[in-house]
């Protein structure tokens, strides 16, 4: 593990991150025998990159927001010889980098990355697109698309709770098929995610206790009569357990499921809008090496 590439969005954290570089990279390159830092400039940059440097260097480090995270990991999973993923958290959520242990201060994060402490994790798939946070159709769709950037910079993760109490009122539901070894459901429901990681929009919202490493998915259909513990689960943060009594919510776990709705929806991978249903979610077991901070 001897070079590493830097892959920055500048423009993270309204230029904050950027502004670190020169300290992070000094405490990269004492870890790191040889750093090189590409820098994007649109969507798409990042996977351009990850694919000119396939088989070039030993770890690729994505500095930048969730967005940035997502773009670059979906181009690393696609790869046949794929090298170590790393993250400097630049964004206002982190989810991914939180889930692996990171340090939210860039220059902490790249303490911890000089450490090259390793894990193997899965990554979901959903049709042709991968997913390291969570997959969801629905309400989580419309809360994604409506969160303003200003608001979100200012009020950084309670702008996901001010857009979820708007949309809550909007909420439409939909009919969806889910099918799957475990479980089906055939029915009307606002949302319907499928999560990786425990963190949704910088909290435990949904999956406090996932394993990313245990070969399973988690899923959550969440029905139209539901929306009021919906509402009280976010507000508390965190759903704690699953009962049988709770018909309205229901959650399993699986390696493999199809879903389908009527009308189709939008899709949600890890806060970025990526086609519509039908499709078919799988779980990709020990596919991606990350250096985590625990």
């Amino acid at each position: 593990m001897e070079n590493a590439a830097v892959i920055l969005n500048p423009a993270a954290g309204q230029d904050r991150l950027a502004q670190s570089m020169d300290a992070i990279l000094d405490t990269l390159r004492e870890a790191f025998t040889e750093v090189s830092v590409y820098r994007t400039e649109k969507p798409g940059d990042g996977a351009r990159y990850v694919k000119q440097l396939e088989g070039e260097v030993d770890v690729i480090i994505a500095a930048g927001g969730d967005g940035t995270v997502h773009e670059v990991a979906g181009a690393l999973c696609s790869l046949e010889n794929r090298p170590i993923f790393a993250v400097i958290p630049g964004g206002t959520c982190n989810d991914f980098s939180r889930a692996i242990g990171i340090n939210q201060n860039p220059l902490r994060a790249a303490q911890q990355l000089a450490n090259k402490e390793i894990r193997s994790i899965e990554v979901g798939k959903a049709n042709d697109r991968y997913f390291l946070n969570f997959w969801g159709i629905g309400l989580i769709t419309q809360v994604s698309s409506s969160v303003n950037p200003d608001t979100k910079e200012t009020f950084g993760r309670l702008a996901y709770y001010i857009s979820t109490a708007q949309n809550l009122t909007d909420a439409l539901p939909f009919r969806v098929k889910v099918e799957s070894d475990e479980r089906s459901f055939d029915g009307e429901a606002v949302m319907v995610l499928v999560g990786n990681g425990p963190f949704t929009g910088g909290i435990r919202a949904f999956f406090p206790r996932i394993d990313m490493a245990d070969g399973r998915l988690d899923v959550l259909i969440i029905k139209e009569t539901s929306l009021r513990t919906l509402w009280s689960i976010l507000r508390s943060k965190v759903i704690d357990t699953f009962t049988e009594e709770d018909q309205d919510i229901i959650h399993f776990r699986t390696k493999q499921l199809t879903i389908t709705a009527e009308p189709e929806q939008h899709i949600d991978c890890d806060g970025e809008r990526h086609g519509q249903t039908p499709a078919t979610v799988t779980v990709l077991p020990e596919h991606l090496r990350v250096i985590v901070g625990f």
